[in-house]
């Protein structure tokens, strides 16, 4: 009862497991794996170090003898649980394949093996034939980016799928030039350095460490050795109790070179015993590893069949782990393929469409440019209070803003405004004239000369206040037309009515400081000389006022103080309503809804219509969506 349990548990762990590697591999069959990093386990190593014999050993799928069959491209190795044994090849052709037959021609390559795999070699040899890819004798023999997939499906099968990458070689020959070399081992870094990837790191004991470059190549990729299982081929060719023995059992015991996962140690198909028996061949390997030094291994780090529990349970535990972290990546890529698709607008054909478009803009624009004048910020899009609180943020509350330069070109005319510091002096002292009988022209004169600073420092407010509110335009409308129409509408409606709307104010300025150049000054308005009275006044203790109806009330200082203070307020107050009124009257209607309804088809057309490079980035964009989708995922 208790095994017939066990086995119940384990059957359920493995139909989990194939479940868990099913969704990865269809995620990557997607094309997923080329937008986000995927977990997988690939095998790498030198040419000769072993490779297929593992994969074979692994599969018990024979694959090709020769040597450099199977190293110009990458194999992905599928192995399923099933109660049916089938074998299934097929390409998945490289997202740098741009002409559509070719890569039709390779999604169509589809061919099933015999169950037991022996015409299999065959089956690759057509596969690459199908990529263009020959073996003869020729250094310009290239390498292939595509993916030769081969799914095997049998009751024996362990729950694994891995990445066999071409070998790694050093020297050069007729079918195998520089340029490859370069091309295996920028292949090998590039699957490397997938941060989710387990490295199976291949090394042949026939051949000394030292000059087997993927532990190098490792230790770039993984230099804290977390996720390289290593794996020795061909111990049975060492001599019993050599030297070279001892340094490979000291790659066994972790202390040679240290991996979190470890090492392992497989017993490699001879020549002679290439057609043995899978069953005979797991013997062999079993009592070779059960004489000499090598029983001082554990069992469950030598032999295929503690390497297939092994490297299942690594797989199930490393896609554990990633999965949060992989959910996450496919929903951020979620997000900013929706952003820029909302950037990008409805595909706009028809010229009905690409008033649409200018409509939609304008309108937004037109709504947000109103709120940012009143200091609403309601727009969350733009402008509202969110967790970005620094930066161009800040001008966006365009408001807050040029009240502030307001109030900074307040205290810039106040301490910068005159060109001399004038002293207060005791009129009586003095025997200075009174205000009414003043030398007009003595103060004209000292008036021009006294506000010649004036003007620059209104001039220098202006161009402050003006870009400011150009670079609000340019980040509004930045935010919602895509970038070929906000170049053009910036270039031909926005820029040029901000441009007159300078040179207009430019105009009032000169206007506004004309009378400084060239007039004489008019006694003070009545407010100013009731201000002054008042403020005057201040001096005194008490202060006697007259009423209308005869009565009198006394007053001191400080209601002196206040009723100064309120009046100087209220006129503060009309002048910053008067110059937010001249902002809202100037900025509100630059891009309306009547702007875009007064253009003609011919306008229209050169704003809206898009670009091929928008076309083709809509349809790159949902081409990664649609795959990435939650309800595809998950």
């Amino acid at each position: 009862m208790s095994q017939s349990l066990d086995i119940q548990a384990m059957n359920q762990l493995q139909s989990q497991q194939s479940k868990l590697l099913d969704k990865i591999d269809g995620l990557r069959a997607i094309g997923v794996g080329t937008l986000v990093e995927l977990p997988q386990l690939i095998v790498c190593g030198n040419q000769s170090s072993g490779k297929s014999s593992v994969l074979e050993a692994i599969s018990r799928v024979r694959f090709p003898a020769k040597s450099n069959v199977c190293t110009r491209f990458t194999t992905e190795v599928i192995l399923r649980r099933n109660h049916q044994s089938k074998i299934k090849v097929s390409i998945e052709p490289d997202m740098s394949r741009t002409n559509d037959e070719e890569r039709q021609n390779l999604c169509n390559f589809t061919v099933d093996a015999v169950p037991n795999g022996l015409d299999l070699p065959a089956q690759i040899e057509r596969a690459k034939t199908c990529m263009g890819i020959h073996d003869g004798g020729s250094t310009n023999s290239r390498f292939s980016d595509d993916v030769l997939k081969v799914e095997i499906w049998g009751p024996d099968k362990p729950e694994l799928t891995l990445v066999d990458l071409p070998g790694l070689y050093y020297s050069t020959r007729s079918d195998q030039g520089e340029q490859g070399i370069r091309t295996v081992r920028g292949l090998t870094g590039k699957y490397m350095k997938n941060t989710r990837s387990i490295i199976l790191a291949v090394i042949s004991a026939k051949t000394d460490y030292h000059l087997q470059e993927v532990l190098n190549i490792v230790e770039r990729f993984d230099p804290k050795r977390e996720r390289t299982l290593g794996i020795i081929t061909q111990p049975d060719i060492l001599e019993a109790d050599s030297e070279e023995e001892s340094n490979y059992l000291q790659f066994m015991r972790n202390k040679k070179v240290s991996l979190r996962l470890g090492w392992h140690a497989l017993r490699n198909r001879s020549f002679e015993t290439r057609d043995i028996p899978d069953k005979a061949c797991d013997q062999k390997e079993k009592e070779f590893f059960e004489q000499g030094r090598w029983t001082t291994i554990s069992r469950d780090c030598v032999g295929i069949e503690s390497l297939r529990r092994r490297m299942s349970s690594i797989l199930l535990r490393h896609v554990q782990r990633n999965l949060p972290g992989l959910i996450a990546d496919i929903r951020d890529k979620i997000s900013d393929c929706q952003q820029s698709l909302s950037r990008l607008g409805s595909a706009r054909s028809t010229l009905q469409q690409q008033r649409g478009y200018l409509l939609n803009i304008s309108s937004s624009f037109e709504r947000i440019t109103s709120q940012a004048l009143n200091g609403m910020n309601a727009d969350e899009s733009f402008g509202g209070f969110g967790e970005d609180t620094q930066g161009t943020h800040d001008f966006r509350r365009l408001r807050a803003v040029i009240r502030e330069l307001n109030e900074c070109f307040a205290d810039g005319m106040g301490l910068r405004g005159g060109r001399r510091i004038i002293k207060g002096l005791d009129a009586q002292e003095h025997d200075l004239e009174k205000e009414c009988n003043a030398n007009q022209l003595l103060v004209g004169s000292m008036f021009r000369d006294q506000s010649k600073p004036c003007e620059e420092i209104a001039q220098l407010h202006l161009m402050n206040a003006w870009q400011l509110v150009r670079y609000f335009v340019c980040l509004l409308l930045h935010s919602l037309a895509d970038e070929h129409t906000y170049s053009l509408l910036l270039g031909t409606i926005l820029a040029p009515k901000l441009e007159r709307m300078k040179a207009d104010l430019m105009n009032k300025l000169e206007e506004l400081t004309a009378y400084t150049k060239r007039g004489h000054p008019l006694p003070g308005a009545r407010t100013d000389r009731q201000l002054a009275a008042l403020k005057r006044s201040l001096g005194l203790p008490r202060t006697i006022l007259g009423f209308a109806d005869g009565s009198q009330k006394t007053l001191n200082a400080e209601d002196l103080e206040k009723a100064a203070s309120e009046l100087q307020s209220s006129r503060d107050q009309f002048a910053a309503a008067e110059v937010i009124d001249q902002m809202q009257a100037y900025y509100n209607h630059i891009f309306t809804g009547q702007t875009v309804n007064n253009m003609d088809d011919r306008q229209i057309r050169e704003l809206a219509a898009e670009p091929p490079h928008i076309r083709t980035d809509r349809e790159r964009l949902n081409q990664e969506l649609v795959p990435t989708a939650p309800a595809d995922v998950w």
